[in-house]
């Protein structure tokens, strides 16, 4: 599972988001995310479902890769959500193993699933669909940061799914050693993990030096004075883009305010 981690990747075809500004599709999910918060009705949620779906559509990005890509945090998300089930006063409760899941606590769980889900996928498509060049740009453009600042959480992004890779690596290097990570009870499998994360850490630091130096061997400054080989013009398509993003605020904050 850790090598189909595929978040932070760039999914690299052409569509028509692949070719929209990068500060336009950073705004939109900030947008977007503000909605999901705003509220929680069906048919918010409903709305913001179907603009994910289009979205996706458009960036011609399998969502068989996406779920791939981001299975992990979701399962995390599944079971950290679950808790609301048992811990949601309500009536029509049902006992399990001594705990009360309501009603309430499942209508509770079911939105924050599916809150959850559909920022996690719409954050994810922003990345699959922007190159680090781009975002590294749209982030200082937007949040009026350094050029430094940008390109450091562009990288932490980015490390996220080589990590997973490396982690995928050492584990079967340990396996063909006679180390078992599957066997046993949680603290024999807690025992065994221990023995990738000193290798781990050392390849990161190893991959960080790496990377540094090949950055210092094409001459990187960061700072204000840095010009950019293509910079941000806004287009047509991006001002199209600008309204729809408006359209579908007005109608996220209608739908709140109205159910």
């Amino acid at each position: 599972m850790l090598k189909d981690i595929t978040l932070g990747q760039y999914y690299s075809t052409d569509s028509l988001l692949h070719r929209l500004d990068p500060r336009l599709k950073i705004r939109a999910t900030i947008a977007y995310i503000i909605l999901l918060l705003l509220d929680r009705n069906v048919a918010l949620f409903g709305m913001l479902t179907v603009v994910f779906v289009v979205a996706v559509f458009l960036s011609r990005v399998p969502l068989g890769h996406m779920i791939r890509g981001t299975r992990g945090i979701l399962i995390v998300v599944v079971l950290c959500s679950a808790i609301n089930i048992f811990t949601t006063p309500g009536t029509g409760g049902v006992s399990i193993l001594g705990l009360t899941a309501t009603s309430a606590g499942l209508i509770k769980f079911g939105f924050v699933v599916w809150r959850m889900v559909l920022m996690i996928f719409m954050s994810s498509l922003l990345m699959y669909t922007t190159t680090p060049t781009e975002l590294t740009d749209g982030l200082e453009k937007c949040f009026h940061l350094s050029g430094n600042v940008a390109m450091g959480i562009t990288i932490a992004m980015r490390f996220l799914s080589v990590l997973s890779q490396e982690l995928d690596r050492i584990m079967k290097a340990q396996e063909a050693r006679g180390a078992s990570f599957h066997k046993g009870g949680p603290v024999k499998r807690l025992k065994a993990m221990s023995k990738v994360l000193v290798p781990l850490f050392q390849n990161s630091i190893d991959r960080a030096g790496n990377l540094g130096e090949a950055m210092d061997a094409r001459c990187y400054t960061g700072g204000k004075g840095r010009t950019k080989l293509r910079p941000l013009v806004y287009d047509t398509k991006d001002v199209v883009g600008y309204v729809v993003v408006l359209v579908v605020m007005a109608l996220g904050i209608y739908l709140a305010i109205r159910f």
